[in-house]
């Protein structure tokens, strides 16, 4: 229960390599006078922008992003705790003279186009070097078809927003091969805007971090590492997570979902979600699928998901080979 709940620490310091550190940390000089959160690694500054981009989309047609950070809103379950943790620690990029010390294994792609006012989004398989550029995923999980997905999302003054019927979205972790896949549907991306020099949706917070704890993100996601600039609503299935099997627990992520694992789930080794003897999952989501609505008394079979992000340029280099 306790691997469900609490919440996931992110730790570690900047600096030139993984777990280092050094006077090019943030807000340091060579007298060590500024204690700002400042990033001044040449790695952090060699594209300028508000949100560590190591990709310059300035005057370019297509523009390639990856979220940076995702916040969930909803439901409270996904909002902290171990899920909530492998999320924040899988999105964040690879980059430790940054403060940036994810895995960076999980990748979500924001591609514009421009001149067709077109958008492909989907997830990307993991990349070792965030400045070499990440391809979209492009294979089969299980029952799940991964692949990006594209939707009309013109810019305005940058401002954009778009909308797709399902998307199945890949969190790859370092410990399984294997994606835990957020099969998502009726995904709305909205009140977003793209920066002037096109490389930021946000920006990285450099003003709320705090040098006193080596510039990092809280734990709890107080302070948050970049400030969001976009919105994320989807629904998820209930069925659909009941047969996608987060490997470190054991559980489905509708079992997950339900806050409750002896009253919700079977019990079995791969612990799955109850059901009654029409073989229908007794947990009651906050959602109806059919109607795309909030539940009701007569259908309850799915969970709405919310969140806020930002997104950081990055290279898009097409799909990856299967």
């Amino acid at each position: 229960m306790s691997a469900l709940t609490g919440a996931a620490a992110v730790a570690g310091c900047g600096g030139d390599d993984a777990g280092g550190t050094s006077s090019n940390s943030p807000g340091a000089t060579s007298g060590g006078a500024e204690r700002d959160c400042s990033l001044k690694h040449p790695v952090c500054t060699a594209v300028t922008s508000d949100c560590v981009a190591v990709h310059d989309n300035q005057g370019a047609t297509t523009l390639g992003l990856r979220m940076a950070q995702l916040t969930i809103t909803k439901p409270d379950v996904l909002a902290s705790g171990y899920v909530a943790g492998l999320v924040t620690q899988g999105l964040t990029m690879n980059l430790p003279q940054c403060n940036l010390n994810g895995t960076g294994t999980f990748s979500w792609l924001l591609e514009f186009d421009t001149t067709t006012g077109k958008l492909r989004t989907g997830g990307a398989m993991p990349t070792v070097d965030p400045r070499e550029g990440y391809c979209f995923a492009n294979m089969t999980a299980g029952e799940f078809e991964i692949a990006p997905t594209e939707i009309d999302a013109p810019l305005t003054d940058g401002a954009w927003s778009g909308e797709a019927e399902t998307l199945n979205v890949p969190i790859f972790l370092e410990t399984s091969p294997e994606p835990i896949i957020l099969p998502l549907h009726q995904v709305r991306l909205t009140d977003a805007k793209v920066s002037a020099d096109n490389n930021c949706i946000g920006r990285y917070n450099v003003e709320g971090l705090e040098w006193d704890n080596a510039c990092l993100p809280g734990q709890d996601g107080d302070p948050p590492a970049f400030i969001n600039g976009g919105k994320l609503a989807a629904f998820i299935t209930l069925e659909e997570v009941d047969r996608v099997i987060v490997d470190a627990v054991k559980q489905s992520l509708c079992v997950v979902l339900s806050g409750d694992i002896v009253k919700y789930g079977t019990g079995a080794d791969t612990n799955t979600c109850k059901r009654d003897e029409n073989d229908q999952i007794v947990l009651k989501g906050d959602w109806c699928s059919a109607t795309n609505s909030p539940a009701t008394d007569d259908c309850a079979d799915a969970y709405a998901l919310g969140g806020e992000y930002a997104a950081s340029a990055v290279k898009i280099n097409g799909l990856c080979p299967q």
